[in-house]
């Protein structure tokens, strides 16, 4: 009958929410999928608070290294696989380093993730950074 298993969170309302042509993906959605559609870096709009951070760990010819990177993103207190997992989303163009855009997505995902939203297994088109996209 209709209405067996309707204590499922499964199929009926639920049905399609995340599809893109609905309106609640329409100009973001959370998490990963904040920023999806819009015209603007999503992450633009944090950007002043990242790069002071990134500006205090004395970026080199506007890189920083794993390492001085490292010291500012385990103060999130997140495990070291979803570090790992965040450098590799964010170096973009796997240098080893982190440059200002780079930095500022890393800090995002580290938010995303302590939102308590799952990290995507690669960096969906709306993040990558204005900059980088062609690589």
């Amino acid at each position: 009958s209709k209405n067996e298993g309707s204590d499922r969170i499964e199929g009926g309302a639920f049905d399609g929410v995340m599809d893109s042509k609905t309106p609640f993906m329409y100009k973001g959605g959370e998490g990963i999928n904040a920023g999806v559609g819009e015209v603007e870096w999503v992450i633009a709009k944090d950007r002043y608070k990242y790069d002071q951070i990134f500006d205090n760990l004395n970026p080199i010819d506007g890189k920083v290294t794993g390492a001085s990177a490292k010291g500012e993103m385990i103060k999130s207190k997140l495990p070291n696989n979803v570090l790992g997992k965040i450098w590799k989303l964010s170096d973009v163009d796997k240098d080893g380093m982190l440059d200002a855009d780079e930095f500022a997505l890393a800090m995002h995902l580290m938010n995303v993730k302590l939102d308590g939203h799952d990290l995507p297994p690669e960096l969906p088109a709306h993040l990558v950074p204005p900059s980088k996209r062609g690589f």
